[in-house]
């Protein structure tokens, strides 16, 4: 199993050292790579009284936009064609109303999505609805990279976030090209519960059974959270560990513009400097 094509979603004007980070991970499987740069443009004005010269404002916008992403997808090209790799680069317009479904579209014909932060602080609408239409309709993983994360590698140190739980365990299944080449492999476990119908009777040995068979080996750690949030708890021990990849389920069941994803995953994704693996 490996990913052979690959995803890269951008909001325009994306800084050169994030795209760096799609291009390692695309050299590291010998992927292709598609590099996605989404403009976002404002939604048609209501036709009433005066609205001619609202129209004309918004398509000026519109060209505007067009252009800027058109020389910014050039640029884009331009460094990928000095790179030996096999890529493609598809520039879209998109109200913010339809970016889950652009981005959806595009997904489903990888093997895995990558999604380009763009910013420190709270995600921009356009990628949050990017997450959204990855996640919850494209029916494959997707790998979050946060503005400003630096590494040769993605994938030495990877500590899994395990809860016992559907998504998670598929978040391990799809992961594999990862976890088959990483150096360290720490399966975090936040207050487990021991019980059948929780951890069972030994909190984490059923899993790491499984990757044993897969030739991995795993060290099993317990996190106390002590009153912390489950997303505090989990970055604190990952970058405790120096893990530069948190394999985990991402929890919800519907829009993340509606504030419907699990509070956990929505947590990780806005406050995370750790690149995740996401699944749902």
């Amino acid at each position: 199993m490996s990913f052979k094509t690959i995803l890269a979603v951008a909001e325009l004007g994306i800084s050169a050292d994030t795209i760096e980070m799609a291009i390692a991970i695309a050299r590291a499987f010998e992927a292709h790579l598609t590099l996605l740069p989404v403009g976002e443009v404002p939604n048609l004005p209501f036709y009433g009284s005066g609205a001619h010269g609202y129209i004309e404002i918004w398509a000026k916008e519109c060209d505007q936009q067009k252009a800027e992403l058109t020389a910014f997808a050039a640029r884009i090209e331009e460094r990928l064609s000095r790179e030996g790799i096999s890529f493609d680069v598809r520039p879209s317009l998109s109200t913010a109303a339809h970016e889950d479904d652009l981005v959806a579209r595009h997904a489903i014909y990888c093997d895995l999505a990558v999604l380009l932060r763009s910013a420190e602080k709270e995600l921009s609408t356009m990628e949050k609805n990017a997450i959204d239409g990855a996640l919850f309709d494209s029916g494959r993983p997707v790998l979050f990279i946060p503005n400003g994360f630096k590494a040769d590698r993605t994938g030495a140190r990877v500590a899994i976030a395990w809860n016992s739980r559907r998504e998670a365990a598929r978040a391990v299944s799809e992961a594999l090209p990862f976890l088959q080449t990483a150096e360290e492999i720490t399966l975090l476990m936040v207050d487990p519960v021991v019980g059948d119908n929780d951890h069972g009777e030994d909190p984490g040995s059923d899993i790491a059974t499984v990757l044993a068979r897969h030739g991995l080996k795993i060290t099993v750690q317990s996190v106390v959270s002590a009153d912390r949030p489950v997303s505090c708890a989990l970055q604190d021990s990952a970058r405790e560990l120096g893990v530069d990849l948190i394999v985990m389920g991402a929890y919800g069941h519907s829009r993340l513009r509606e504030n419907i994803l699990g509070g956990t995953t929505r947590e990780m994704l806005e406050q995370t400097t750790i690149p995740l693996f996401l699944s749902h």
